[in-house]
């Protein structure tokens, strides 16, 4: 069985591993140009969303129908037309 000393030296060296790992992982990272900066004026870019969303059937969540407004069912009289 590997203990002490042994135990120690492997952990470090797991450790400096990580470490020059996430060390690599920043520097790539760094060198990669970010994004431009988006034109002012111009609309943001058009992003699909789903006819009708659905919730997922294994959430336990219900689906309700979204409220009408007020005004949508108003009742109009008829005109009268004057001979």
């Amino acid at each position: 069985m590997g203990k002490g000393r042994d135990k120690r030296k492997r952990k470090a060296k797991k450790q400096t591993l990580r470490e020059d790992i996430r060390a690599i992982e920043k520097a790539a990272l760094a060198k990669l140009s970010g994004s431009e900066p988006p034109i002012l004026g111009e609309p943001d870019a058009p992003v699909h969303a789903p006819l009708k969303p659905k919730p997922n059937l294994r959430s336990g969540a219900i689906a309700l129908p979204q409220p009408e407004p007020e005004d949508a069912f108003v009742t109009l009289e008829p005109k009268r037309i004057s001979k």
